[in-house]
Parts: C-alpha cells; structure tokens; sequence
C-alpha cells in the first residue's frame, strides 16, 4: 500500500513538473507574441522620382512605434554623437552651396510611429541642387549607427553596412 502511496506520488509531481514546464513554454510563446506585435522596423532609404526631387527617408515600417536611443555619425575613425543633418552642417562646409534642400533632425528619446516617414534630407525641384548634393555624398566617406527601441525595452540598431535592422543584445 506505501509503494503504491509513493508511486502515485512520484508520479504526481513528474506531472508537475512537466505542466510547470508547458506553462513556461506558453508564456514564453506569448512574450514573443507580444514583443513582435509592437515591433518597430526602421529603415533608410533614398527616394528619387525620376525627377528634380531627391530624398534620404526614415520610415517605420513596423507595427510598433520606434523610440530613438542615440544617433552617432562615423567619419575618418571618429564617432560623432549627433544626426546626420547636424553632422553635415556642422563638417561639411559645402552643404550650405546647395540650394533648395531641407532636412529634419532625428534625436535621442524621438518616437517614430508605424508608417511615418520622416525626410532627412530633401532637395526640392532643381536638379542642379539634387546633383550637387549627390556629389557630397559620393565624395564623403561615412557611416551612421542609429540605436532604437521598443516599448518593451528591445534595442535594434539600424547602421550603413547593413539593408535591415540588428537586434542588439541586452545588457
């Protein structure tokens, strides 16, 4: 009769265990289900309509809205702690000979919605200033890093050498 008591038992809590693990299999589904139902996607691109027009756009093409951690511009071995628009009025002195180009900041604790699009840099209808500003480009050697996160706290980072956004490790 005691083995019997002690077999059940056994058995009981191997029943225990293996619910206690499926309940964490679950919840780990659903965090997951979760974290990706308010993922952000960041990416850059250029926008050129065929036309005079010429944009460097920041879009969200995630389902979650971005919220930027820090942006850092890396030029001749040396990493500036600012965007790229400050970057290139403040170290490019040729910026200011183009005409008709705009741009808009991007900065640390700025949120990002799903589907905005945000146009770095644009130059307005003069072909004359698009050439001009893609010449800058070509000419000048850098590379950007652009840290941003979730609400859930997820980092990515979204850099010139890569087309997609790499998820950063947590600390």
């Amino acid at each position: 009769m005691s083995t019997s008591a002690i077999m059940i038992s056994l058995m009981s809590l191997i029943a225990l265990f293996y619910q206690t693990n499926l309940m964490r299999e679950e919840q780990e589904l659903q965090r997951n289900a979760q974290l990706k139902s308010t993922m952000p996607y960041l990416m850059i691109a250029n926008a050129n309509y065929g036309g005079p027009d010429f944009s460097i756009v920041l879009s969200n093409k995630g389902i979650g809205p971005a919220i930027v951690d820090s942006t850092i511009v890396i030029y001749k071995d040396s990493a500036y702690q600012m965007d790229l628009p400050t970057f290139f009025y403040q170290e490019v002195p040729e910026l200011s000979e183009v005409s008709n180009i705009y741009h808009s900041n991007i900065a640390p604790g700025q949120l990002i919605s799903p589907n905005e699009r945000i146009e770095i840099f644009k130059v307005d209808n003069s072909q004359e200033s698009t050439d001009q500003f893609l010449q800058l480009l070509m000419a000048i050697d850098i590379d950007y890093r652009l840290v941003y996160r979730s609400v859930y706290d997820e980092r990515w980072a979204l850099t010139g050498e890569s087309y997609f956004p790499v998820k950063l490790k947590e600390e």
